[in-house]
């Protein structure tokens, strides 16, 4: 029997078109397929939890660091606190909560008489000034007048103790009458501002 001879391109479309070819591409399709659905359906999750679980370590990595500082910033505090415990315990008397300003009393007529003048009269008021700009809630201004009596001379020193006092006033301004007595002394006005709390239960 005559064996038939074949082309190349014969041999090629026989190849193309052979069962083991065609298996080869039904196989290749189905795994191209299992691999984009496994990408899809099973890694693409996978990446975005591992995604998901670093930004929480970033996250309790910031939280941690900021809890350094407060801790820091705390053990810092009370270093400070307990080498001025002192003061501190005195602190009701400074800055007062409920109007009691026996500590600047105490010491504003000594301060008067050590500089010449007499104490005429004390008196508080609401603070009603412009000259106070500080945005605190709970330290607030509140207005003391001083009448004295004295020579014009000894004025500025006068000023300048009362400044020096505990609770540390502030004057602002100075009113004074033109006639002097007849013993040569002027009546003056000084308008201090000092400070209080105004919770009233901070030192609770």
């Amino acid at each position: 029997m005559e064996r038939k001879s074949m082309n190349t391109t014969e041999y090629i479309k026989l190849i193309k078109e052979s069962p083991e070819k065609k298996k080869s591409y039904i196989f290749l399709g189905a795994t191209v397929i299992i691999v984009i659905a496994l990408v899809i359906f099973a890694i693409r999750p996978t990446l975005l939890t591992i995604s998901s679980i670093n930004k929480e370590i970033k996250e309790k990595e910031r939280l941690d660091d900021t809890l350094g500082q407060k801790i820091t910033v705390l053990t810092s505090l009370d270093k400070e606190y307990a080498e001025n415990k002192e003061s501190f315990d005195n602190l009701e008397l400074i800055f007062p909560d409920d109007g009691n300003y026996s500590l600047l009393l105490s010491n504003i007529e000594s301060v008067v008489s050590r500089n010449g003048f007499s104490l005429v009269g004390i008196n508080f008021d609401e603070y009603k000034g412009d000259n106070y700009n500080i945005s605190s809630k709970i330290l607030m201004p509140w207005s003391m007048r001083v009448n004295v009596k004295g020579r014009v001379l000894n004025l500025i020193n006068l000023l300048k103790e009362i400044e020096a006092l505990p609770m540390y006033p502030v004057v602002e301004t100075i009113s004074y009458t033109a006639q002097v007595d007849k013993s040569g002394l002027t009546s003056f006005s000084i308008f201090i501002r000092v400070y209080h709390i105004e919770n009233n239960k901070f030192y609770d």
